[in-house]
């Protein structure tokens, strides 16, 4: 009888290890999971914002290069200005299908990723 005890003892020690170390897996999965998406995200973040400079830069050039063939000192900067907002008005437009969708796909594909930790 004593033996049948060892044994059930044994097995809820074993048991309990298994369900420690699951535990600890999820934590570790979802550690890993987490820090690539910020990563990720990170230098996502990087890369626009040098984007955005180099969009300034040019469109300030432009908007320069524009008023000196215009012979006017503000209407290539009007007209840069139209530019934008007409850009704004149809990213606005399609919003969903240009931005919302494939950004919530590639967080969904970079997360659902599956990596051996």
């Amino acid at each position: 009888m004593e033996a049948k005890a060892t044994i059930i003892g044994s097995l809820f020690e074993k048991t309990e290890d298994y369900t420690k170390n699951s535990i600890d897996l999820v934590k570790l999965k979802a550690i890993d999971k987490s820090a690539s998406a910020i990563s990720s995200t990170s230098s996502i973040v990087i890369i626009l914002i040098s984007t955005l400079f180099i969009i300034m830069m040019v469109s300030v050039g432009g908007a320069i290069w524009i008023s000196k063939l215009m012979n006017n000192s503000y209407s290539g900067f009007f007209i840069v200005a139209l530019f934008y907002a007409f850009l704004s008005i149809i990213v606005y437009v399609f919003r969903e299908s240009i931005i919302k969708i494939p950004v919530s796909n590639m967080f969904i594909t970079h997360i659902r990723k599956d990596k051996n930790i």
